[in-house]
């Protein structure tokens, strides 16, 4: 390849990301999670992507948690929270794009309530929740 087509190559790769990037406007989400146990039990959550470890949350019953991010300019963002309570644990997917998870956050706003059969995501569209992962043990 010559200088010329190394730059035109470079140059359409540049164009190509900065619109991606959508000039500095890249869709923000929130992730919430509460403790919808029962009998009062805590909720100790660790939650993390590749890039951010949010560190340990421990919530009493009915708290939540929350965060807020923007999505990587490959649309490859992925979060995962570790859960643990007096009787259950579990590692779940809680964000990714391009997932099934996202299709039910709308308003850009994940919502999940840890109870004691499992892990439930808010169908926002439907006003509606549904179990989506039970614990491990």
């Amino acid at each position: 390849m010559n200088i010329s087509t190394n730059f035109t190559v470079f140059l359409v790769l540049a164009i190509t990301l900065i619109s991606q990037v959508n000039f500095g406007q890249a869709t923000r989400y929130s992730v919430y999670i509460s403790n919808g146990l029962g009998n009062g039990d805590q909720l100790t959550i660790h939650c993390k992507s590749k890039d951010d470890d949010l560190g340990v949350h421990t919530l009493r019953a009915y708290q939540h948690w929350s965060w807020t991010f923007k999505v990587n300019i490959w649309e490859t963002t992925l979060y995962w929270c570790d859960m643990n309570t007096i009787k259950h644990h579990g590692s779940f997917k809680v964000f990714a794009m391009h997932d099934d998870i996202i299709d039910m956050c709308n308003s850009n706003e994940c919502l999940w309530s840890a109870r004691d059969d499992g892990l439930y995501l808010k169908d926002n569209s439907k006003d509606s929740w549904f179990l989506k992962y039970k614990w491990e043990y």
